[in-house]
């Protein structure tokens, strides 16, 4: 797997988009805030802080796991966008803390594969 650091936003001008970035590989970034690791985390798991902080109302999510308020993992996807992993390491800092932000796209053609499959009863 690739790890990528990210200087600039994916999509920005000279950038690539984010699917560009994410086939199949790890891409990192980590910010500092004014806030402590449990407001952190109730940011990501309320939809009111998530449509507030990461600006995304349009996606599914997920929960993987949830270990407050140190780490929350999810798989989130956009209408047209394949699904990814995105986990989130909260670390308490002095001033604040430190989001670190990891997003993987899997390897694995998961939407190929369903779509050759007939839905099968539960």
């Amino acid at each position: 797997m690739t790890e990528i650091e990210m200087d600039e936003e994916p999509g920005a001008a000279g950038g690539a988009s984010r699917e560009e970035h994410l086939a199949g590989e790890r891409v990192r970034r980590h910010v500092d805030v004014e806030a402590t690791p449990e407001e952190v985390f109730e940011a990501l798991v309320t939809e009111q802080g998530r449509e507030r902080w990461l600006q995304e109302d349009d996606r599914q999510i997920h929960i993987e796991s949830c270990e407050p308020p140190e780490r929350l993992v999810w798989w989130w996807a956009g209408e047209d966008e394949p699904a990814t992993r995105v986990s989130f390491d909260i670390v308490a800092l002095p001033s604040g803390a430190r989001v670190i932000v990891t997003e993987t796209a899997p390897r694995f053609p998961l939407p190929a594969l369903a779509a050759r499959f007939a839905l099968v009863a539960a």
